[in-house]
């Protein structure tokens, strides 16, 4: 690509074009003759020179008037330059004549008029410009004066040219809106008279007044003039709306009033105060009335339970106006006016001097009722006793207040409707240049767990001059992030849903810039945890259980225990080699079980089971199995020689298996038991026959076991160590005694 060289660029200069407004007003006075030109007067001696060459000329559009009361000539103009430099402007006239005199203005006069200005850089004459004096004269200021005044209308009077059109404006004192009435012509008449009506009672306004003549020029507006109409009785009712304030039980309800503030025009000028009176309505009694002056347009009553009958009326220094009259149940009521929430002011400055007002319907109020419309209440703090309301439908939450003061706070109060009940209303201070006047302060965490993260803030009036349309707090980790705006109602929040032990950064923003951060983390979740380690817990705790109960429970059922006769006292006893028999015995008399029976013969009851309950496997019998209790066995303790026996029965005497009962009263017989101790038993035991006429015969325990059916016509001698747990049967009808060592007595058992 090729490059040209710098000096064939072609260069390009942009000026900047200025356009300013000029104007000039000179005196007679003020006018000077010039030595070598008798024809011109000059403001300043260097215009007397004649034009250099070097100046430019230009066509000004420019406009001269002549005042005649002040005997001066003022001319204006615009121009365009591009010059940066100041200019001295200043005219010049000059006369086809020669003058005595610079006192060259009067009606008849006729000149030119040449216009000048000289600067640093640039010097520029305006084409001239030939007037006569007569043509431009310029009206003075009309006098204007208040003729009458009443409550609503004013008169005024003012002196003019006849032929002359003249305007009139007015404006109440403490606004700047003017208004104005159409042109009016004077006709013939110089004085001119009109009346301004339809004004406000008790008002104070301005006006002023300005006039053209043929020339065409308007005069100036003539001085302001002050009036204010007369007071009058207020001509309308106040809309009055009540709200019910529930307390606790026992204690009086809040009954709150509120009204509109009547409008000017409505109040009859202004509203001294409000006459309050209520009174309960008993049937057949008679209520006290209360009477209360307030002068706000929001009044709480303490009342109790029942129908209540209220009167609200306005008045002022020339007396009452119409009265508004309400009748309410107090009674407990399951319906509301939903209330105002997230309530905030924006301003609109230097677009619209005006404020932005939002706000949101409570949404949480169960059986709430419908709201009509919003009733939004703004006043100026400098004039509390002042204020201004709209009215905005029910279905909208914004209004926009217009012609807001510059420098002025306002308390801005927003109520909703719903016939004659109202809501719980919002109040929020604001002003033009900075909106809201309330800022979050004090952003701090106050409560954190697994999954939540508690915030707390304060609202502060604000100190500082910057405007903000919002506060909104943010909880920012590395994947999520939760928002939240803030309004002056709400003081604390807690986010939910998330993630424990994980860093978050709570920022508070102002329109979106960050002006508070402050880390926080949220707890450990010992959940996981927890979920793990139980399974495995419960486990361990199961083996445990379980090894302990096969040693104990499992193996009592599953593996019985069954007691060694090896360790009990009678299996030490008996097999103990070198035991000693006792030389005492006790002899069992078979007497002592003889009954007689039904034909009068006495014969030996021999207790014995039930053929149906003798198996091999069944335990010992109980008592229940007897037919003879043992407590009617005798024993005898000492040794009876000569026994008589009798002859006419047989006893048959049956040895029995011997049996080791357990706990669960299983048998066995003994030989199971002690087989190497079988042998040796067998060869003590013998079968001895007393030779000495007593028919005592000793029976071996294996020859009774041999031979079961021998039985005995006289006693028998039991050795001690086998009559443990002995059954005697019985098969004959055969009388025997039992000769017994006295210790183990207690373990035969007889049975019949």
């Amino acid at each position: 690509m090729e490059i040209l060289p710098s000096k064939l660029l072609p260069t390009l200069t942009v000026m900047s074009l200025c356009m300013f407004s000029d104007e000039v007003t000179v005196r007679n006075t003020d006018l000077k003759h010039c030595k070598n030109d008798n024809k011109v007067c000059v403001m300043n001696v260097r215009d007397c020179d004649p034009r250099p060459p070097s100046s430019l000329q230009k066509y000004f559009n420019m406009s001269c008037y002549y005042l005649i009361s002040q005997d001066s000539v003022t001319c204006e103009w615009t121009q365009d330059s591009n010059s940066h430099s100041e200019s001295d402007a200043s005219l010049i006239f000059s006369s086809q004549w020669a003058v005595r005199s610079c006192q060259v203005f009067n009606p008849a006069a006729f000149r030119t008029i040449t216009a000048r200005m000289k600067s640093d850089d640039l010097d520029i004459w305006s084409q001239p410009r030939s007037v006569l004096l007569y043509e431009i004269i310029k009206p003075d200021p009309p006098k204007l004066t208040v003729v009458n005044f009443t409550q609503n209308s004013v008169v005024l009077s003012w002196r003019s040219r006849s032929g002359g059109i003249c305007r009139l404006r007015y404006r109440v004192n403490n606004t700047q809106r003017w208004s104005q009435t159409p042109d009016l012509k004077s006709g013939n008449k110089q004085e001119q008279v009109y009346t301004i009506e339809d004004l406000l009672p008790f008002t104070s306004y301005i006006a002023a007044v300005t006039c053209r003549e043929k020339s065409g020029f308007w005069s100036d507006w003539s001085s302001n003039i002050n009036v204010t109409t007369l007071e009058s009785v207020p001509s309308k009712s106040p809309q009055v709306c009540y709200r019910l304030e529930y307390t606790d039980s026992g204690e009086p309800f809040l009954l709150h009033l509120m009204w509109k503030a009547l409008d000017l025009y409505d109040a009859g000028s202004r509203v001294l105060s409000y006459q309050v009176s209520y009174r309960s309505v008993i049937e057949r009694s008679t209520s006290v009335t209360i009477i209360k002056n307030v002068t706000e347009v929001v009044v709480p009553l303490e009342v109790e339970e029942g129908n209540w009958s209220v009167t609200v009326t306005a008045f002022n220094a020339v007396g009452y106006g119409p009265s508004a009259h309400l009748n309410i149940a107090t009674q407990r009521q399951k319906s509301r006016v939903p209330s105002v929430r997230n309530m905030w002011v924006s301003s609109t400055f230097p677009a619209v001097n005006g404020l932005r007002v939002e706000w949101k319907v409570a949404v949480d109020q169960p059986s709430a009722l419908p709201v009509s419309h919003f009733d939004v209440q703004w006043r100026a703090e400098t004039h509390p006793s002042t204020s201004c309301w709209s009215t905005v439908d029910g279905s909208n939450t914004s209004a926009f207040i217009p012609d807001v003061e510059p420098g002025e706070s306002y308390l801005i109060s927003v109520f909703p409707i719903y016939e004659q009940q109202f809501g719980s209303p919002q109040s929020l201070n604001a002003s033009l240049q900075q909106g809201a006047l309330m800022e979050v302060d004090q952003l701090k965490v106050f409560g954190v767990n697994k999954t939540a993260v508690s915030v707390v803030w304060a609202w502060q009036k604000k100190s500082g001059l910057i405007r903000v349309n919002g506060y909104s707090v943010m909880l920012q980790g590395d994947s999520e992030k939760h928002t939240l705006f803030l309004w002056p109602d709400q003081l604390q929040h807690t986010f939910l849903n998330l993630t424990p032990n994980t860093e978050y950064s709570l920022i508070l923003l102002a329109d979106d810039v960050s002006r508070i951060t402050i880390p926080v983390r949220t707890d450990f979740d010992e959940v996981p945890v927890v979920a793990t380690a139980t399974p495995l817990l419960l486990l361990a705790v199961t083996v445990l259980i379980v090894s302990i109960l096969s040693r104990t429970v499992y193996k009592r059922y599953f593996f019985p225990p069954i007691s060694s006769p090896r360790n009990s006292t009678t299996g030490k006893w008996l097999m103990d080699s070198n035991r000693k028999s006792s030389t005492e015995q006790h002899i069992l008399d078979i007497k002592d079980f003889q009954e007689t029976d039904i034909c009068g013969v006495k014969n030996a009851i021999v207790v014995a089971p039930r053929l149906t309950d003798l198996h091999e496997d069944t335990a010992l019998l109980s008592f229940g199995h007897f037919a003879v209790k043992l407590s009617d066995v005798k024993l005898e303790t000492q040794y009876v020689s000569n026994s008589p026996l009798p002859t006419e029965h047989q006893l048959q005497c049956y040895l029995p298996e011997v049996f080791e009962s357990d706990k669960h009263h299983q048998t066995r017989h003994a030989n199971i038991w002690f087989p190497q101790k079988e042998e040796e038993d067998r060869r003590h035991l013998d079968c001895q026959t007393s030779q000495q006429g007593s028919d005592v015969v000793k029976c071996c325990f294996h020859e009774l076991m041999a031979n079961a059916d021998d039985c005995c016509v006289s006693q028998i001698t039991c050795e001690p160590e086998y009559v443990m747990n002995a059954s005697y049967l019985r098969k004959s009808e055969t009388d025997c005694s039992l000769i017994c060592e006295t210790d183990y007595i207690p373990n035969i058992a007889v049975v019949t």
